[in-house]
Formats: structure tokens, C-alpha cells, sequence
């Protein structure tokens, strides 16, 4: 199952939208970026007021 604790191997990184912590897309996001990074976008992307789903702001992530 991709999620946390998944290696990338094809990927070098993932255009994405802005999930909720509490979403199921955001827990796919702990396959790019370990969890303190995802949880410092996301406390910079609330304070800055990005919009979240469909219709909302992109982020992108790339692997080290």
C-alpha cells in the first residue's frame, strides 16, 4: 500500500493540491515527504489562507 514508509522508485516528485491532515489524499502525500515536512506545509499553507480541494492551491513536492 503506498502511504508512510513507502520508498519511491519512479518518481522524482508529485504536483498536488492542498489536503485536509484528515484526508485520505493527504496520508498518500507521506510516500513523497516524511511527516514533519507535510505537516509544516500544511501549518504554512493554513496561515497563509490557501484553498484546499478540487478547486484549490497546488504544491509541489520533490524527493531528495
Amino acid at each position: 500500500m503506498v502511504g508512510e514508509g513507502w520508498r519511491l522508485a519512479v518518481v522524482d516528485g508529485l504536483l498536488t493540491g492542498v489536503h485536509p491532515p484528515d484526508s485520505s489524499h493527504f496520508n498518500l502525500l507521506h510516500a513523497f515527504a516524511p511527516a514533519l515536512l507535510l505537516a509544516a506545509a500544511n501549518a504554512h499553507a493554513e496561515r497563509q489562507g490557501y484553498l484546499a480541494h478540487e478547486f484549490g492551491d497546488s504544491t509541489l513536492i520533490l524527493a531528495d
